[in-house]
């Protein structure tokens, strides 16, 4: 925050995850946001319900200094008038019956069911990929990502091999601003079963042997 105060720079920014923590210890005070931080009102901060709590409801908000979401707003009006009307109604009956302790509850098991997916989706890939690959053990979000052995250009592996294999990740360069080749892949553990997981692993460990 210092360096935007100092360049009098703003900062769009999101915080996608602030729940999905390892909750091993559930009394662990949440991260603070920058957000939070903020004395001079140069942080907007960007909210999603799609992993808290449904990605088809394709909601969200903005929260930041009046003037700038203001504009915000008139944008909104001029390209997509609004979200879907009957989402919005969705959502403010089912956050209203809750109360904010009921969504504290809700976000707690939220993060809880992250983490089991995370804990399966991480002993799989100490089991396959190993000798091919290092991580490092996510504490938040829904993805892990792996920093390939010996290949310098990951986008050409998943496009040209992975593919082939039936074995779907987002390559670095993805993610890359520069579109820099990249040595890192991102994988989902989200959704996928524990038996999909392995399968997925086991063919990319056979992949990367054969590359």
């Amino acid at each position: 925050l210092r360096y935007y105060e100092t360049n009098r720079f703003l900062h769009y920014g999101t915080d996608p995850h602030p729940k999905e923590t390892d909750i091993s210890d559930w009394n662990r005070p949440d991260s603070r946001s920058l957000f939070s931080m903020d004395t001079e009102g140069r942080v907007m901060r960007f909210d999603s319900l799609s992993k808290i709590l449904s990605s088809g409801l394709r909601l969200g908000c903005v929260t930041g200094p009046t003037a700038l979401v203001d504009r915000i707003n008139l944008h909104t009006q001029a390209s997509n008038l609004h979200p879907s009307g009957v989402s919005q109604a969705l959502c403010a009956k089912l956050l209203h019956h809750w109360g904010q302790d009921g969504w504290e509850r809700h976000v707690k098991k939220v993060a809880l069911y992250y983490m089991k997916r995370r804990d399966v989706f991480e002993a799989l890939a100490r089991k396959y990929l190993s000798a091919y690959a290092e991580w490092t053990t996510p504490s938040a979000g829904m993805f892990v990502w792996f920093k390939l052995h010996g290949i310098d250009d990951t986008q050409q592996l998943i496009q040209e091999k992975a593919r082939g294999a039936n074995v779907l990740l987002l390559p670095g360069q993805a993610f890359s601003p520069t579109n820099s080749k990249s040595e890192y892949v991102r994988a989902a553990f989200s959704t996928a079963s524990a038996e999909d997981m392995e399968e997925a692993l086991s063919r990319f460990s056979k992949l990367l042997e054969a590359s």
